[in-house]
This record gives structure tokens, sequence and C-alpha cells, in this order.
């Protein structure tokens, strides 16, 4: 079935104009609310996190086989490459977000239609969903951050207050870049029949150019190069790097103001393509 939307000028005006306070209000209500409901899901999440956990002691498992061959394979030591990626995959639990597989799923139901008539706005309404996700991984993934202390140690914790801080503000940056790439899927599940291709295509080269398997100074020179001029390193590299002192504060401003940049830039995309096709457009589903 396939629903067609119009969203006209005078329809917008028709709705009421909510005030600042009540968009903060129920921004916040919003993300609490798909906490709660993630909640809800709890043992699937923690099955999930837990499976992506089991898959990802894969990487652990092949870089200690790696350095057991050669204890010097790069600039990283052991201890630092073990610290390097138990923070990455902390790091990426807390940011996966359900944004897409939620909307794609509430295109074929037919519902998209009403989030589009939010008074909220539907990037707000967006980001609102993904901070709620953002919120319940933190919980679940404190477990996990402890596990890790006890068996890599202080390696795990910043070595100064200000690393530790420029790490929260990285990692809070890296959120809106990691939502900048979802919010573009959500866009190409308004225009093609189903976001899942691209989607999978983002998922791919989040996994290899986000420094998740490993940081980027241990990449070949060709894809090094080409992870430098792509967003996904600012969704997990950035923020451990920073965390964990390994890029000096002289480094910080400049990786910071990459990520900012990509946050703005990916969110100006996205609104752009959104407005766009809000001229104009089916939704497939229901």
């Amino acid at each position: 079935m396939t629903v067609s939307l119009s969203l006209e000028g005078r329809d917008r005006a028709a709705l009421p104009v909510p005030s600042v306070w009540q968009l903060v209000a129920g921004f916040t209500a919003l993300a609490l609310r798909t906490a709660e409901s993630k909640l809800t899901y709890r043992l699937a999440t923690v099955l999930s996190l837990i499976a992506s956990g089991l898959a990802y002691c894969v990487y652990l498992l092949v870089w200690l086989a790696v350095y057991r061959e050669n204890p010097n394979p790069g600039p990283l030591g052991q201890q630092a490459m073990t610290a390097y990626l138990v923070t990455a995959f902390i790091v990426n639990a807390i940011l996966t977000l359900s944004l897409e597989f939620r909307f794609i799923q509430r295109v074929r139901m037919g519902l998209v239609g009403i989030d589009l008539l939010r008074p909220l706005g539907f990037l707000p309404f967006q980001i609102a969903q993904g901070v709620g996700d953002a919120l319940v991984n933190f919980v679940f993934v404190v477990p996990i951050f402890g596990v890790g202390l006890y068996f890599v140690g202080g390696a795990l914790m910043p070595a100064t207050a200000g690393a530790a801080l420029l790490g929260g503000l990285s990692l809070v940056l890296a959120f809106v870049v990691n939502f900048g790439l979802s919010y573009l899927i959500v866009q190409a599940s308004f225009v093609l029949q189903s976001g899942y291709g691209v989607l999978f295509m983002r998922a791919a080269l989040h996994q290899i150019f986000s420094g998740l398997a490993a940081p980027l100074v241990m990449f070949p020179d060709g894809l090094r190069a080409a992870a430098t001029f792509l967003p996904f390193r600012h969704v997990v590299e950035t923020p451990v790097l920073l965390w964990l002192g390994t890029a000096g504060i002289s480094e910080a401003p400049l990786l910071l103001a990459e990520q900012a940049a990509w946050a703005l830039a990916l969110l100006f995309l996205g609104e752009l393509i959104f407005r766009s096709v809000m001229r104009r457009h089916q939704v497939q589903g229901g």
C-alpha cells in the first residue's frame, strides 16, 4: 500500500505554535519515553549487547595473536591497544541507535505521517529518540566498563581530568555525527522503497573506517588516508583517543573542530534532503 502525504503551507499554519518550554518539555519527555520503551525489551537489549561483545572478542583475540607473533607491530604497545579496543567497544555500544530500524518500521506501518505533523518538529523528534537510545545504552554499558576495568586496569581511565573532559565532549559530538549519519538513512527511506540497502552500506563503512577494529594509525596508508576524509572515524576513534590521552592536548582542538564540522554538515544535508522530499514524496508501507 502506498500512502501519499502532502504538507502544504496552510496545513502547517493551522498547527498550534508551542512555546520554547513546551518544546523542551516535549523533547525531554520523548527521550525518556523512548528509553522506557527500550527498557521494556531489556532482555533483548542485553542479549544483543552480549552478542555484540562476543563478536567483538574476535578483534581482541586477533590482536593478541598478532602481538604474540610480533611484540611491536605498530606505534601502539599491547596494553595500549587492548585499552583502545575495549574503550572503542564501549563507545560504539553507547552510540548504537535504533533510529533507522524504528523509522523504517514506522514507514512500513504507515505511521510516519504522525511524526511529520508533531509540533516538536521532525528533526528534534528523531534526536530525542536517539538521546533515549543512548541513555539506555549507557546504563547497560556501565557494568561492561567495570569488567573491562578489572581485566585491563587503569589503562582504561583517562590520565588527566583534561583528557576526561575532552573525551566526554568528544563523545557528545560523536553522538551528533552518528545521529547525522542515521538521519541520512532516514531520508533514504523517504525516497527509496526500502532503506535497508543504504543502512547495510553505512554499517559496512562504519565497521571499516570508524576505528572500531583498530586505531587508524595501524591501517595501511591507503585506507588511513581514505578514513581521514570520512566522518566515521569521529564516531569511535576520536572520542577514544581523547579519552585515553593518546591524542595530545595540542591535537584536541582540531579533532573537536572536525567533529563539530561533520556534525553540522550531516545535519544540514539531512535537513536539505528532508525539505526537498517533503515537497512531494510517498511513504511506502502500511
